[in-house]
């Protein structure tokens, strides 16, 4: 099943595109993933250039913060990743639904 994602914005007047969710989030310490619980998370979405953009993932109004790197190629297909472990399945339905392509590869288990 897809989480839930709620747009705050998809980009007008000059806006960073920005979602809105609630989830389940864990902070890996290296050896095992400890469970925080449900939290409410934004995601913000920047166009550094055509094959660069990058996610800040605000979690509980900050309690973590994380960036996510992106790169496409011509196409503009996902073609890497940085900052998090997993992609998470909301980042992936953002991406998307700003018209870029992500293959299934990327998709949390």
């Amino acid at each position: 099943m897809k989480p839930k994602i709620e747009w705050l914005n998809k980009g007008e007047n000059g806006q960073n595109p920005e979602i809105r969710f609630t989830s389940p989030i864990g902070v890996d310490d290296g050896y095992r993933n400890n469970p925080q619980g449900e939290k409410k998370s934004t995601m913000t979405f920047y166009k550094h250039s055509e094959d660069e953009a990058g996610i800040e993932w605000i979690v509980n109004d900050g309690e973590f913060v994380e960036g996510i790197g992106l790169w496409f190629n011509e196409a503009k297909e996902l073609v890497d990743y940085d900052g998090v472990f997993e992609l998470p399945m909301q980042a992936i339905m953002m991406i998307r639904g700003l018209g870029y392509h992500v293959s299934k590869e990327y998709e949390p288990e």
